[in-house]
């Protein structure tokens, strides 16, 4: 029993030996290990360190390098690189069969040096020592490319494209239609040709950048435009459907003038079908430049200079012609007072800006607008497809509802003598009136259409009384006659 226990304390005490060397082994190799760590990890440091004010190597923009460089040697070198550079940069543009270019420095290009290089600064810094360490060490393996932040001025290049735009439009040309003595003659209608801006502007985009060596080129197709109103549609212009004329004889040379200038504008118009005709639109704003004069005019109910004076008499006269040709208004006014030109309820007035007279082409066919002023005389003349009116024919008529007298309003004056009376102003008679539009058949009236109810001002006069009393006139005193001496 004895030997038996001697032999296991022994084999104990040799398995102890054995542990305690294995221990010794493996403290020894982790001290080894850390300070070996230590050791690398102190190198890193210090590799690391040596660059923290530089940027890493390996990162480049657009192909200039920029490691090892400090912030402000890199700002330096990009700007010596790109900023110049950059104003001498050209974009093809094809349009068509015209060659063009956009001239970067037409747009203000601008480089965001300042972030490309913070950016630039920071790359392989963010995660780390270690990471750090190895973006340095792999540094020669691949190259990292940071973008170079560009930008140009927007509005600037939208002015190029209108630029562009303009110069390549050719715009389309109506068919046109003259009528001499009741000889039509049409001219054939031409298709124009431009661009569309927003693709422009899309392509545009997508070709500009702030690459030095892009080889970068914008074409953009040419757009066909249509007329307006072509030949064929002209064509369909057979006759006359409605004309009206309205004498000037006693107008002034101004107010003649400006009745003249607004015929000349809307002489030739052609309303397509469902186009609305604005006379305002055609003749434009009335202007001593557009060779307008001074003339009378409504301003409420009181008669006042302006410049276009008369012109209303010239919608008038359109707006009877067009209702013969039973074409109805979308917008017509009634003067605030009556006119002598035209009975009440039958008149249209307009005012640039504020009052309007506006009639829709209802019909399938285009109407043509012929004016003309002779012998102070104007006439206008609707044309279109008789046919359309199956025979009818329209007038327009007025129904006097109420007359409302004008009235007289005495003021006494002290500063008129005493039984003298001056009147002030013109009297003008108001009235409440509805107008109608007639259709006749064979000369028969058929039809009666409410067209409208109008109120016209009555203007009343002042008469001023004088009540200044007469001065009395002292008789003068006789002269006094001496006795003779006695």
């Amino acid at each position: 029993m004895e030997k038996g226990t001697d032999k296991r304390a022994q084999d104990n005490k040799k398995s102890d030996k054995k542990q305690k060397k294995i221990m010794q082994a493996i403290v020894a190799f982790v001290v080894i290990g850390a300070v070996a760590l230590a050791a690398y990890s102190l190198s890193v440091k210090g590799i690391v360190k040596e660059w923290d004010n530089k940027i890493y190597p390996g990162v480049t923009v657009q192909d200039v390098d920029l490691g090892g460089m400090t912030k402000e040697e890199a700002k330096n070198k990009l700007t010596e690189t790109f900023e110049t550079a950059i104003d001498n940069k050209k974009l093809p543009v094809v349009i068509g069969d015209k060659q063009y270019e956009l001239i970067y420095s037409d747009i203000t290009p601008k480089y965001d040096i300042d972030g490309t290089v913070e950016q630039a600064y920071k790359f392989g810094k963010e995660n780390g020592i270690f990471r750090g360490y190895m973006a340095i060490k792999n540094s020669n393996s691949e190259k990292n490319q940071i973008s170079l932040g560009f930008s140009y001025d927007e509005e600037k290049l939208k002015a190029y494209e209108e630029k562009l735009q303009k110069d390549v439009t050719q715009s389309a040309k109506d068919a046109t239609i003259s009528i001499e003595k009741g000889n039509m003659s049409v001219k054939p209608e031409a298709e124009g040709r431009t661009i569309n801006l927003d693709t422009l502007d899309s392509k545009l985009k997508e070709g500009i950048n702030g690459d030095l060596n892009s080889t970068n080129q914008v074409t953009v197709d040419l757009e066909t435009t249509k007329p307006r109103v072509s030949k064929e549609d002209l064509a369909k212009i057979k006759g006359v459907m409605g004309t009206f004329s309205s004498s000037y004889s006693t107008s002034a040379v101004g107010r003649s003038k400006n009745i003249e200038i607004a015929t000349a504008a809307i002489n030739g118009t052609v309303v397509m079908p469902g186009e609305t005709f604005s006379f305002n639109d055609v003749v434009g704003p009335r202007t001593i430049e557009r060779g307008f004069q001074e003339a009378g005019t409504y301003v409420g109910n009181k008669v006042e200079p302006g410049i276009g004076g008369g012109i209303c008499q010239v919608s008038t006269t359109v707006y009877r012609a067009v209702m013969k040709a039973n074409l109805r208004s979308v917008e017509r006014t009634n003067h605030s007072m009556v006119v002598g030109y035209a009975e009440p309820g039958l008149d249209a007035t307009v005012s640039y800006g504020y009052l309007d007279y506006k009639f829709k082409n209802t019909y399938d066919f285009p109407i043509y607008i012929q004016g003309s002023t002779e012998g102070k005389v104007m006439t206008y003349n609707i044309y279109g497809d008789p046919s359309a009116l199956n025979g009818k024919t329209y007038n327009m008529v007025n129904e006097i509802l109420e007359t409302i007298p004008p009235e007289t309003k005495v003021v006494l004056d002290s500063s008129l003598p005493e039984g003298k009376e001056v009147s002030e102003g013109l009297s003008m008679t108001g009235y409440k009136v509805r107008s109608y539009q007639i259709t006749y058949e064979n000369g028969v009236e058929v039809k009666r259409d409410v067209i409208s109810t109008d109120n016209y001002a009555s203007v009343g006069i002042v008469v001023k009384k004088g009540t200044q009393p007469a001065t009395a006139v002292t008789p003068p005193t006789p002269p006094q006659i001496a006795e003779p001496a006695q």
